[in-house]
């Protein structure tokens, strides 16, 4: 699973009496040729008071190889777009509230993480700036871990 997002999932779902079992998964690998894919690692404090960037701009990439060191470490901006994105909500008392298109206001539209829950999905051409997340009533940690590909 080198240079490889993989989530794998499986829901019992409807009563005992018919239930089913879905499963799937989701796997997104870095562009075989590293064409701009890269990694994003951080734990975030997503506040309750205003809408805020999920992915820290001005941070750095993981680089390809994670054990060397970079003098000059790539750093993300607005215009990168994210391929693959996972959310752990480490709080055991408040969501979060996700946008893919700018601020996000908690609305019904938004995708929540509830406390102690995770999502993993591949965005469809979400920017950085348009990834934004806002926390129920108080701030909340995160581990977000993405797979950008670098505008540079």
């Amino acid at each position: 699973m080198a240079n490889e997002a993989s989530v794998t999932v499986q829901a019992t779902v409807l009563p005992d009496e018919i239930s089913q079992i879905i499963s799937g998964s989701i796997s997104v690998s870095l562009a075989a040729t590293n064409a701009g894919d890269k990694w994003y690692y951080q734990k975030t404090t997503v506040k309750s008071a205003g809408s805020d960037e999920l992915i820290i701009k001005g941070k750095t990439f993981v680089e390809a190889d994670a054990l060397a060191f970079d003098a000059t470490p790539t750093v993300i901006t607005d215009s990168e777009t994210v391929k693959f994105l996972l959310v752990k909500n480490l709080d055991t008392s408040n969501y979060v509230s996700i946008s893919l298109n700018g601020a996000a206001s908690k609305a019904a539209s938004e995708i929540k993480v509830a406390a102690g829950e995770m999502i993993a999905f591949t965005p469809n051409s979400t920017t950085v700036a348009n990834l934004e997340a806002i926390a129920d009533t108080a701030n909340v940690n995160c581990v977000v871990a993405a797979i950008i590909n670098d505008a540079a």
